[in-house]
């Protein structure tokens, strides 16, 4: 089981990664943040500070982001001892 600080550290490592593949494949489709938010429905202030991983992670806006891009969402689900 992780502790707090683990858990912390965790997710700052997961926006990190997300945000890394958000830009990568905004910038493969040639799409702004603004294209990204009109196709979306997502605020293009969200996905901005998801992009410079500072935003609380909602598997709503990032399942509609995947969307976007023609891609799935997996999800582990289960803890990584």
């Amino acid at each position: 089981m992780l502790n707090k600080k683990q858990a912390r550290l965790n997710l700052k490592q997961t926006k990190l990664a997300l945000a890394e593949q958000i830009i990568a494949l905004r910038r493969l489709h040639k799409m702004t943040i603004l294209d990204l938010a009109t196709q979306t429905g997502v605020p293009a202030s969200y996905i901005e500070k998801l992009e410079l991983g500072l935003a609380e992670l909602n598997i709503g806006n990032i399942y509609q982001i995947a969307r976007a891009f023609n891609m799935k969402i997996d999800l582990a689900l289960e803890p990584h001892c």
